[in-house]
Protein backbone atom coordinates (compact mmCIF):
# COMPACT_ATOMS: atom_id res chain seq x y z
CA UNK A 1 0.00 0.00 0.00
CA UNK A 2 0.81 3.31 -0.83
CA UNK A 3 1.73 6.25 1.69
CA UNK A 4 -0.50 7.58 4.32
CA UNK A 5 -2.60 10.45 2.92
CA UNK A 6 -5.60 10.56 5.80
CA UNK A 7 -5.88 9.45 9.52
CA UNK A 8 -8.95 8.61 10.58
CA UNK A 9 -8.70 9.31 14.48
CA UNK A 10 -12.38 7.96 15.02
CA UNK A 11 -11.04 4.28 14.87
CA UNK A 12 -6.81 5.44 14.61
CA UNK A 13 -6.72 3.95 11.11
CA UNK A 14 -4.01 5.65 8.22
CA UNK A 15 -5.50 5.31 4.94
CA UNK A 16 -3.24 5.55 2.13
CA UNK A 17 -3.13 7.11 -1.30
CA UNK A 18 -4.11 3.81 -3.23
CA UNK A 19 -5.52 0.79 -1.94
CA UNK A 20 -5.36 -2.31 -4.41
CA UNK A 21 -5.10 -0.06 -7.17
CA UNK A 22 -7.86 2.07 -6.42
CA UNK A 23 -6.58 5.84 -5.90
CA UNK A 24 -7.57 7.67 -2.84
CA UNK A 25 -10.31 10.65 -3.90
CA UNK A 26 -10.88 12.25 -0.71
CA UNK A 27 -12.06 12.33 3.27
CA UNK A 28 -15.85 13.96 3.86
CA UNK A 29 -16.72 14.53 6.98
CA UNK A 30 -20.86 14.67 7.08
CA UNK A 31 -22.40 17.63 9.68
CA UNK A 32 -24.40 15.39 11.51
CA UNK A 33 -22.02 13.51 13.65
CA UNK A 34 -23.67 9.82 13.59
CA UNK A 35 -23.06 10.03 10.24
CA UNK A 36 -19.50 10.17 10.85
CA UNK A 37 -16.91 10.04 7.23
CA UNK A 38 -16.81 8.75 4.12
CA UNK A 39 -13.53 7.79 2.92
CA UNK A 40 -13.42 6.82 -1.29
CA UNK A 41 -11.33 5.36 -3.73
CA UNK A 42 -12.04 5.14 -7.58
CA UNK A 43 -10.11 2.94 -9.97
CA UNK A 44 -9.34 3.46 -13.47
CA UNK A 45 -11.01 0.11 -14.60
CA UNK A 46 -15.53 0.70 -15.21
CA UNK A 47 -16.28 2.17 -12.48
CA UNK A 48 -14.44 0.68 -9.80
CA UNK A 49 -15.50 2.20 -6.45
CA UNK A 50 -14.18 1.38 -3.10
CA UNK A 51 -15.92 3.74 -0.11
CA UNK A 52 -15.70 3.38 3.58
CA UNK A 53 -18.04 5.04 5.83
CA UNK A 54 -16.93 5.50 9.82
CA UNK A 55 -20.09 6.41 11.96
CA UNK A 56 -21.56 5.54 15.11
CA UNK A 57 -25.51 6.01 14.04
CA UNK A 58 -26.29 7.54 17.16
CA UNK A 59 -25.31 4.93 18.99
CA UNK A 60 -23.63 5.41 22.74
CA UNK A 61 -22.18 2.10 22.44
CA UNK A 62 -21.88 0.39 19.35
CA UNK A 63 -21.21 -3.58 19.89
CA UNK A 64 -17.45 -4.73 19.28
CA UNK A 65 -19.38 -8.07 17.65
CA UNK A 66 -20.66 -8.50 14.38
CA UNK A 67 -23.27 -10.81 15.16
CA UNK A 68 -24.59 -8.64 18.19
CA UNK A 69 -28.71 -8.05 17.39
CA UNK A 70 -27.58 -4.31 17.30
CA UNK A 71 -25.52 -4.48 14.93
CA UNK A 72 -27.29 -7.03 12.72
CA UNK A 73 -30.45 -4.79 12.73
CA UNK A 74 -28.48 -1.95 11.64
CA UNK A 75 -27.32 -3.74 8.49
CA UNK A 76 -30.62 -4.48 7.81
CA UNK A 77 -31.47 -0.99 7.60
CA UNK A 78 -28.29 -0.74 5.57
CA UNK A 79 -29.72 -2.79 2.71
CA UNK A 80 -33.48 -1.52 2.92
CA UNK A 81 -31.77 2.16 2.51
CA UNK A 82 -30.19 0.38 -0.27
CA UNK A 83 -32.54 -1.59 -2.04
CA UNK A 84 -35.21 1.74 -1.14
CA UNK A 85 -32.77 3.12 -4.64
CA UNK A 86 -35.02 1.85 -6.62
CA UNK A 87 -37.98 4.14 -7.88
CA UNK A 88 -36.50 7.02 -6.63
CA UNK A 89 -35.31 7.63 -10.92
CA UNK A 90 -31.50 7.02 -9.65
CA UNK A 91 -31.54 3.11 -10.81
CA UNK A 92 -33.77 1.22 -13.10
CA UNK A 93 -33.75 -2.00 -10.26
CA UNK A 94 -32.06 -3.20 -7.30
CA UNK A 95 -31.65 -7.06 -7.69
CA UNK A 96 -30.36 -8.45 -4.22
CA UNK A 97 -27.54 -11.70 -5.00
CA UNK A 98 -28.37 -14.57 -3.12
CA UNK A 99 -30.94 -15.50 -0.26
CA UNK A 100 -29.90 -13.83 2.61
CA UNK A 101 -26.77 -11.83 3.64
CA UNK A 102 -23.27 -13.69 5.07
CA UNK A 103 -20.33 -13.29 7.27
CA UNK A 104 -16.91 -13.84 6.14
CA UNK A 105 -14.37 -15.66 6.95
CA UNK A 106 -11.51 -14.58 6.05
CA UNK A 107 -8.65 -16.25 7.62
CA UNK A 108 -5.38 -14.27 8.94
CA UNK A 109 -5.58 -10.88 10.82
CA UNK A 110 -8.14 -8.07 10.32
CA UNK A 111 -12.00 -8.18 10.80
CA UNK A 112 -14.76 -9.76 9.59
CA UNK A 113 -17.63 -8.26 7.54
CA UNK A 114 -21.68 -8.82 7.34
CA UNK A 115 -21.84 -8.47 3.81
CA UNK A 116 -24.73 -8.53 0.88
CA UNK A 117 -24.46 -8.36 -2.99
CA UNK A 118 -26.69 -6.30 -5.14
CA UNK A 119 -26.89 -6.23 -8.69
CA UNK A 120 -27.72 -2.27 -9.72
CA UNK A 121 -29.15 -1.75 -14.06
CA UNK A 122 -27.75 2.13 -14.75
CA UNK A 123 -28.33 3.88 -17.53
CA UNK A 124 -24.25 2.33 -18.78
CA UNK A 125 -25.30 -0.76 -17.86
CA UNK A 126 -25.28 -3.80 -14.76
CA UNK A 127 -23.20 -2.11 -11.52
CA UNK A 128 -21.91 -4.77 -9.19
CA UNK A 129 -22.15 -3.91 -5.36
CA UNK A 130 -21.38 -4.70 -2.27
CA UNK A 131 -21.82 -3.42 0.95
CA UNK A 132 -19.87 -5.15 4.29
CA UNK A 133 -20.40 -3.90 7.30
CA UNK A 134 -18.35 -3.97 10.94
CA UNK A 135 -17.66 -2.36 14.35
CA UNK A 136 -14.59 -1.10 15.17
CA UNK A 137 -13.85 1.40 18.52
CA UNK A 138 -17.52 2.18 19.22
CA UNK A 139 -18.15 2.92 15.58
CA UNK A 140 -19.90 0.99 12.24
CA UNK A 141 -17.49 0.74 9.33
CA UNK A 142 -19.45 -0.19 6.54
CA UNK A 143 -17.61 -0.31 2.90
CA UNK A 144 -19.20 -0.35 -0.11
CA UNK A 145 -17.18 -1.87 -3.27
CA UNK A 146 -18.60 -1.31 -6.39
CA UNK A 147 -17.76 -2.25 -10.61
CA UNK A 148 -19.31 -2.53 -13.97
CA UNK A 149 -20.29 -5.76 -13.67
CA UNK A 150 -18.65 -6.07 -17.50
CA UNK A 151 -15.25 -5.46 -16.08
CA UNK A 152 -13.57 -8.34 -16.30
CA UNK A 153 -11.24 -8.48 -13.44
CA UNK A 154 -13.94 -6.65 -11.31
CA UNK A 155 -14.48 -9.18 -8.87
CA UNK A 156 -10.97 -10.18 -8.19
CA UNK A 157 -10.27 -6.21 -8.27
CA UNK A 158 -13.37 -5.28 -5.41
CA UNK A 159 -12.43 -8.64 -3.34
CA UNK A 160 -8.11 -7.30 -3.79
CA UNK A 161 -9.57 -4.24 -2.05
CA UNK A 162 -11.70 -5.76 1.16
CA UNK A 163 -8.64 -8.10 1.95
CA UNK A 164 -6.53 -4.85 1.48
CA UNK A 165 -9.12 -2.57 3.61
CA UNK A 166 -9.57 -5.80 6.14
CA UNK A 167 -5.99 -5.67 7.09
CA UNK A 168 -5.54 -2.22 7.38
CA UNK A 169 -8.43 -2.01 9.98
CA UNK A 170 -6.79 -4.72 11.53
CA UNK A 171 -3.21 -3.28 11.78
CA UNK A 172 -1.86 -6.36 10.18
CA UNK A 173 1.37 -6.13 8.82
Amino acid sequence: MAQATTYEPSIGVSFPSEIAGLTFQGRTAFPQKALGVAIEYTGSDRGMRGALYIYNGGLASVPADVDAPVVRKHFEQVIADLKAWDGTGKVRMTQVVGKTERTTTFAGCGPQFIVREFEIDLPEGTLASASYLTTMKNNFVKLRVSYMKSAVQGPQAAQKFVQQVRQLLGGCQ
